[in-house]
């Protein structure tokens, strides 16, 4: 991830505001912010409890060509109650690109947490991920 497209998601995450209303799905800004930040937390270890799921990865990858919402890790729905839970969005945002920071300074061999679809992946992996994860949900508020 460059600078420049660290900068275009900041800009971006900063343009959210409390009371944008969804184009899809359920959630609202305050889960999603949180929901972003899970991915950051679960890539770094920070999350217990997760553990490998097992998904059709064929169909996974169609439904992302497709550009659709896949499912939602186990334990890390919002709707359902999982995963972070959302205090005020000024401080979820912050927190998010605080994660995003970090995650453009790990270095290019730092081993990650696992997947818990797709197992052990590297660093241009994870990035791929982040970048359609984000792009998804900032576009779910017209961002």
């Amino acid at each position: 991830m460059t600078i420049e497209q660290r900068d275009e998601f900041v800009n971006r995450i900063l343009a959210v505001r409390a009371d944008d209303k969804a184009k899809f799905g359920q959630m609202n800004i305050s889960q999603m912010v949180c929901h972003c930040s899970d991915q950051f937390r679960m890539m770094f270890g920070e999350i217990e409890g997760l553990k490998r799921q097992n998904v059709d990865l064929v169909k996974l990858q169609e439904m992302l060509g497709r550009n659709e919402t896949v499912p939602t890790v186990e334990g890390l729905d919002q709707i359902a109650g999982g995963g972070t839970k959302p205090t005020e969005v000024g401080k979820d945002k912050e927190t998010l690109i605080e994660h995003l920071n970090r995650f453009l300074e790990t270095d290019e061999n730092y081993i990650f947490s696992f997947h818990p679809y797709l197992g052990e992946i590297d660093k241009i992996r994870w990035e791929r991920l982040v970048v359609h994860h984000l792009n998804h949900h900032l576009n779910q508020f017209g961002r």
